[in-house]
């Protein structure tokens, strides 16, 4: 690949991430229905017929973010699973977990508004929060498998429990009504014999 071909190949990858990164940032502020080609477009500081180059539709944006999005908590999941140590106490793991994913202020509000777009009106958008859900309950469970060392608890349910309640955690913090008992909540989690 010539030079000139590199930089044409990098400016394409930035300009796709402007526009990522862009719509990310409007839809976590106005939601999925209510950001426009043309939002976003303006937001980027380039034409709507270049964002069209780029991106043909709403949805395509859409499935990237969610992408993005979906692999960063994946990331996430599998990072504490690969990282945990011997001494360290189930309580503080699960702690840290649920405080990063359930806390973070623009990914939170962008997870809320995917997911609702997923089950209201978006079935492609729904078929692959499903695949990642499962990717993310397994993984769940064989951290449980590695933090609970020897219990006799069904690491199954258990992992369904925790991601559910991730999603409650979520929903939480962004509502803002009250302090949520991360520290009580991962207490009683790892007291599960």
């Amino acid at each position: 690949m010539s030079k000139e071909d590199t930089e044409v190949q990098g400016q394409l990858i930035s300009t796709r991430q402007s526009i990522l990164d862009a719509a990310s940032k409007l839809i976590a502020q106005k939601g999925v229905k209510d950001t426009s080609l043309a939002d976003i477009s303006k937001e980027v500081g380039i034409s709507k017929g270049t964002l069209y180059y780029y991106y043909s539709t709403k949805n395509d944006i859409i499935y990237d973010i969610a992408d993005i999005h979906l692999k960063q908590i994946t990331d996430e999941l599998l990072s504490w699973i690969n990282n945990i140590e011997q001494n360290v106490e189930p309580e503080d793991i699960l702690k840290v977990v649920f405080e990063r994913i359930s806390t973070a202020e623009t990914r939170g509000k962008l997870h809320l508004y995917l997911i609702s777009d997923a089950v209201t009106s978006n079935e492609p958008l729904k078929q692959r929060f499903r695949e990642k859900y499962k990717e993310w309950r397994i993984a769940l469970e064989d951290g449980l498998r590695k933090v609970l060392k020897n219990r006799t608890a069904d690491y199954r349910v258990l992992s369904y429990i925790i991601l559910a309640a991730l999603d409650g955690f979520t929903i939480q913090w962004r509502l803002g009504e009250e302090e949520i008992p991360i520290d009580g909540i991962a207490n009683l989690l790892s007291k599960i014999k």
